[in-house]
C-alpha cells in the first residue's frame, strides 16, 4: 500500500496509480469528507450557475424533461449510477 508524506502547508501528493485510477489531473477539484479517524477525497467537477432567466428549453427539451420525469415516477429507470461513462453504457445497450 503507498504511502505519502505531509509538506507543508499541509499538503500531500496522490500517488500515480491512485490520479490514474481517478482520472485526477492538475488543476482537477477534489472534494474531502472526515469518515472517523479516515480523509476520503472524491474527484468533483464544479460548474457556473446560470441564472434562469438566462436560458429556456425548446419545446422538444421540455418534452424531453416531462419523459423522463414520468420515467422515473414509473420506475423506468436504471441506476443510481456511479458515473456518466456507466450511465452511458447502460442508455447504449437498449
Amino acid at each position: 500500500m503507498p504511502v505519502v508524506r505531509v509538506i507543508r502547508h499541509g499538503q500531500v501528493t496522490l500517488p500515480k496509480e491512485f490520479r490514474d485510477a481517478l482520472g485526477v489531473k492538475e488543476g482537477d477539484i477534489l472534494e474531502a469528507e472526515m469518515k472517523e479517524n479516515q480523509v476520503v477525497l472524491k474527484p468533483k467537477t464544479l460548474i457556473d450557475k446560470i441564472p434562469e432567466s438566462e436560458f429556456e428549453l425548446s419545446e422538444q427539451g421540455k418534452a424531453k424533461v416531462r419523459e423522463a420525469l414520468e420515467d422515473y415516477k414509473k420506475g423506468r429507470i436504471d441506476g443510481p449510477f456511479r458515473s456518466v461513462k456507466e450511465m452511458k453504457k447502460s442508455l447504449s445497450s437498449k
